[in-house]
């Protein structure tokens, strides 16, 4: 029977006329149907199966070739055909490989045979993975398609499973190796080109050793494993080695490239497939470097280039530019010079101009603009003249086009959107005049010069859909004067859309939304003043902050939050408060740090300040009370109390219980007795460091000559205020503390500085190590008290270093 021919579009047609040809009659099996096609000129072009009702389809494997008879694409399908064994044949029509299908994965034996018929190689597969044997392929292992007949039928793609991996241990090392290797073999022959060790690791193959050979057998190199880069398949000291395939079998070296340390280094050499050289370059720590030189097929040099560092440095280079263009243009000595021209993949000129001084001088170019965006220019005598286009991948996918004269916008500009136009704007001298100015999720109306509407949209695509947009905002002489807002929902107000009046462009009446991304609310004006604020509880919402529901309402007087929640957003921290008949409530503290959040919760509850820790759900207590005829303030943690109350300073060293922490208030020091009454000393959740910022806070903020209320206000201000809470959590230098002297049980100094009464606003400093004095300063003026006690703390510190080395 004659063979079915086609034209070059792949219509059907005469031998005369053919550039194509199909076996016929097709080989079948079951309901598939083994489709064949060749070049005219009798080169394999086409293998692979398809059901025999739809021959657009694929089942298996299936294989491109180019007119040079050497691989161009391979994919494999999914097989749920009847059939569970495939068979390829060689283009003499003699057996070439079986493949064995389960459920439409590689299930089973696959065998390569010799075209004499002998075995090259066998490989088993388990639920389409590679498990034992040898093999053509191992990465793409479960890299399947699915065809469009069989989504069709409602067919999903299998399960995967993990039958027949070796798994690794807690320590990450494998338990037994498994190998499995990748051949390729030199067509003709028996004789292999490269083979691959590969050691299964769950869900994944990893290579371990490599061997390279010569057509007569000949080792050219051994690859081991830390020659591979590392948790990669990729070589990383060694040479790689690429060739020309056909059913994957090597027929020629295509090219050499060696690599030191995961870079490319040193030679690299490309092929003709007759063997003679294509190419020759050098690499130095991954980049081009020196002469570059390429051959004609008769071995004449076709062309020479200089790199330096990587770039073009001297010479005419064809370079690539985004998806199908190609430059042609000359460098000397890293600059660009002379006549560039820009090709499609057709070969078809889209852009020609002159470079002088390494810049567009005169003609057109395609270039990388100031914003990273691709651009076709046209340039006369260095300056943009007439019209330009920003485009995206593909020159005929523009993103706008601009028109200009010496550089200048003047004339019209049109924006697009997936080729289509979503907007046209008149330029007068740089300056946006007539029309719409379209941004990526935004657009601006000018009229004579003036805005006189703003559009912001939900996405930067679809710009013509009403439902994509979030609001507009209308101007008059340059001042807002009305927004309409879709972007949220009030759950006690339901609207389509919110409208908010301006006056003198500050809101005057209705609802203004914010933009703060992270956490926004509304706020509702009459008459130019606020009266109520709508939010959410902003953890509950994260993933709503698109159209976000608004369903907490806070009521405004005089300016200030009375009933409601208040939200203030520090630099890392986010604090909300929360006032009934404008008395504060409780308040929450949100910490953000990378990976890692936490929510500190204050509430006022029977005169006790109560402080609970969202993560670790602890929690603490702050009480004040008399202690004799002075107060004292108390934090509890579980069963261990800090107890804190004021110390007199008099010229004498105190002799106390507990620890004495000096620290500056109105012009002058003051002292605190701190004391630890710890029932279990081991409990880490009594020492974690969220507890410790309850600690600190207690230390430096409570002042138990204060009442419960005011402390607890304090507290609010002090995590309102991004300076003292940032002190609060560093403990750095801008505390109120200025020393510390810590006690022994028997009430004598240990360590520390004391600080004494000398006379007016002058001290005495003692300085204590282990129990004896160290150093002291007599008659220290207050302004000078820290740079006195710095020196001190210097000596005491170098003095503990040389106790703890001995």
């Amino acid at each position: 029977m004659e063979p079915l021919y086609f034209d070059a579009n792949w219509k059907t047609t005469t031998k005369d006329n053919a550039s194509f040809y199909r076996i016929m009659p097709s080989k079948t099996v079951g309901s598939l149907v083994l489709i064949e096609d060749f070049y005219i000129n009798k080169t394999p072009q086409f293998q692979g199966y398809s059901p025999q009702n739809s021959e657009s389809d694929y089942v298996g494997d299936v294989i491109w070739f180019d007119e040079n008879g050497f691989d161009s694409s391979s994919y494999q399908f999914y097989n749920f055909s009847t059939v569970s064994d495939l068979v390829y044949y060689y283009p003499s029509g003699k057996k070439f490989r079986t493949i064995q299908y389960k459920n439409g994965r590689k299930h089973g034996e696959t065998i390569i045979y010799h075209e004499d018929g002998s075995v090259l190689m066998k490989g088993k597969y388990e639920y389409g993975k590679p498990v034992n044997g040898d093999f053509e392929e191992v990465v793409n292992w479960d890299d399947y398609r699915m065809n469009r007949s069989d989504s069709d039928a409602g067919k999903e793609e299998p399960i995967k499973t993990t039958e027949g991996i070796i798994m690794r241990d807690e320590n990450n090392s494998a338990k037994k190796r498994q190998i499995i290797k990748k051949k390729i073999f030199w067509i003709n022959s028996k004789q292999l080109a490269q083979e691959i060790w590969y050691d299964i690791i769950n869900d994944y193959t990893e290579p371990f050793k490599q061997i390279n050979y010569d057509k007569s057998g000949k080792i050219l190199q051994t690859i081991n494993e830390k020659d591979f880069v590392q948790y990669g398949r990729e070589i990383s000291n060694g040479i790689l080695y690429d060739y020309y395939f056909q059913n994957k079998f090597a027929v020629a070296l295509k090219s050499k490239t060696s690599y030191k340390e995961g870079q490319k280094s040193g030679e690299a050499v490309q092929y003709f497939p007759n063997g003679k050289v294509l190419k020759t370059e050098k690499y130095l720590d991954g980049e081009l470097k020196g002469d570059q030189i390429e051959y004609n097929a008769d071995g004449t040099v076709k062309a020479k280039r200089v790199y330096q560092n990587g770039q073009p440095f001297e010479g005419n280079f064809d370079e690539k530019f985004a998806s199908d263009l190609v430059i042609n243009q000359n460098y000397i000595k890293g600059i660009k010079q002379g006549e560039v021209i820009v090709k499609d993949e057709s070969g078809s000129s889209v852009a020609k101009g002159i470079y002088k001084d390494g810049k567009p001088f005169n003609g057109s170019f395609v270039i990388k603009n100031e914003n990273e965006q691709n651009e076709l220019i046209n340039v006369t005598s260095y300056k943009k003249n007439g019209v330009q286009k920003i485009f995206n991948y593909y020159l005929d996918d523009p993103v706008k086009t601009y028109t200009c004269k010496d550089d200048i916008k003047n004339g019209e500009t049109v924006f697009y959107d997936n080729r289509e136009i979503i907007g046209k704007i008149d330029y007068k001298n740089d300056v946006p005049y007539e029309g719409e100015l379209v941004e990526k999720q935004k657009s601006t109306i000018y009229k004579k010069g003036n805005i006189t509407e703003e559009i912001y949209y939900r996405s930067e695509y679809d710009k013509k859909n009403e439902n994509n947009i979030q609001k507009r905002i209308y101007f008059e002489n340059g001042k807002r004067t009305k927004i309409i807002n879709q972007s949220f929902l009030i759950t006690s107000d339901r609207q389509d859309s919110y409208t908010g009046i301006y006056k003198n462009d500050k809101p005057f009446s209705g609802y203004f939304a914010t933009d703060f991304n992270e956490f926004n609310h509304v706020d509702y004006y009459e008459n130019g003043i606020i009266k109520f604020q709508y939010s959410n509880n902003y953890l509950e919402n994260l993933e709503k902050y698109q159209y976000p529901n608004y369903n907490i309402k806070s009521t405004y007087k005089d300016g200030k939050i009375i009933d409601g929640p208040e939200y203030i957003k520090l630099e890392k921290q986010f604090v909300t408060k929360n006032w009934k008949d404008g008395v504060l409530q409780s308040f929450d503290f949100d910490l953000f740090a990378m990976h890692y959040f936490n929510r500190f919760h204050f509430e006022l509850k029977n005169n006790v300040i109560e402080v609970t820790v969202m993560n670790s759900k602890k929690t603490a207590q702050i009480i004040i009370e008399k202690q004799g005829s002075k107060n004292s303030s108390k934090l509890i943690i579980g069963k261990n109390t800090i107890i804190k109350s004021s110390l007199e300073i008099e010229n004498v060293v105190p002799n106390t219980a507990g620890n004495v922490l000096y620290y500056e208030s109105d012009n002058t020091v003051k002292a605190q007795i701190i004391s630890v009454e710890e029932e279990n000393r081991n409990s880490e959740n009594e020492h974690s460091q969220e507890l410790e910022i309850i600690k600190n806070l207690f230390i430096s903020s409570i002042n138990e000559d204060e009442s419960i209320e005011k402390n607890f206000n304090k507290i609010a201000v002090t995590f309102s205020e991004d300076k003292k809470l940032e002190s609060l959590l560093s403990r750095n230098e801008e505390t109120e503390i200025v020393s510390a002297l810590w006690f022994r049980k028997d009430k004598k100094p240990d360590t520390g500085i004391a600080i004494l009464k000398s006379g007016g606003n002058f001290y005495d400093l003692k300085s204590f190590l282990d129990g004896k004095a160290l150093g002291e300063k007599a008659n220290v003026d207050f302004k000078n008290i820290r740079k006195e006690i710095e020196i001190l703390q210097k000596t005491l510190e170098k003095k503990m270093n040389e106790s703890f080395n001995k």
